[in-house]
């Protein structure tokens, strides 16, 4: 039962989207050479940073596509048993998730001023944000999406592929299990760095293999390499180098939520 069950899960999840078009990856985020990673022929590993690089990703104008309002949140989730958009603040409630995010802002970040979070979701952590005092900004890749998140939770969300999106500065900025599939995750956090008020904090949640086992993040390995959403999985040797050549500090590389829920927090100077 269960390999059935993995198998008409790869099959529902590959025939929406079965004819999008990829292109062709041979130099990691920071430059590097890739080498073959011997657990998936998608992916390479830099010689430079460590970093898991998705050598067929996606065309960046497909991402409108992949991550739409339909097919996303009530496609591809309901295909993986987790939750659509609309039962997604309740589920991120429960399992712990939310309270988690606002006792790392409490510890690092500003119990004020204006938050920006890409990739925000439902806009759960947005809303109990607001209620603390914090002015906040969400930004989707979808504008149904973004849509409903303005009418459900009262928030201003802009819809857009950041970093080619007009921000204004902030004081706290977010991007939880966002960075992952950002084609260019240089150019994402020299653009948070930018918008960042000196002193503030940039929280990011993404799949880091900090860990000691031979094959990256065991039990979940087949969702940390999703070569059709995951274009890059980090190491804190890579976070490291995103610090050095923004400007930003790191503050701590020490956080993780769950497995595949590594935090990594950086502070502008």
């Amino acid at each position: 039962m269960q390999i059935a069950g993995v198998y008409c899960y790869r099959t529902f999840r590959a025939k929406p989207l079965k004819n999008i078009q990829r292109g062709n990856r041979d130099l990691c985020w920071c430059g590097g050479s890739l080498s073959n990673f011997e657990w998936h022929r998608s992916y390479g590993v830099c010689s430079k940073c460590g970093t898991y690089v998705n050598r067929i990703p996606p065309l960046p104008e497909e991402l409108s596509r992949l991550y739409s309002f339909d097919y996303y949140w009530h496609v591809r989730q309901k295909s993986r048993g987790n939750p659509s958009i609309e039962n997604r603040p309740e589920n991120d409630r429960t399992d712990g998730r939310v309270q988690y995010w606002l006792d790392l802002i409490d510890r690092y970040g500003a119990r004020k001023g204006r938050a920006i979070e890409i990739g925000c979701g439902s806009g759960v952590l947005l809303s109990e944000l607001k209620k603390r005092g914090h002015e906040c900004i969400g930004v989707d890749v979808d504008e149904k999406s973004a849509a409903w998140i303005r009418e459900s939770m009262s928030l201003d969300i802009r819809s857009g592929i950041f970093p080619n999106i007009e921000l204004p500065a902030c004081d706290l900025f977010l991007a939880l299990d966002v960075l992952e599939h950002s084609t260019q995750p240089l150019h994402f956090m020299k653009r948070a760095a930018q918008l960042l008020n000196p002193g503030g904090p940039a929280i990011i949640q993404a799949p880091i293999d900090r860990y000691s086992t031979r094959k990256p993040f065991e039990a979940r390995f087949d969702d940390a390499f999703d070569d059709l959403e995951h274009l890059f999985i980090f190491t804190d040797k890579a976070m490291r180098s995103l610090a050095a050549s923004t400007g930003l500090e790191i503050v701590s590389l020490d956080d993780t939520l769950w497995l595949m829920g590594e935090m990594a927090v950086f502070r502008k100077p």
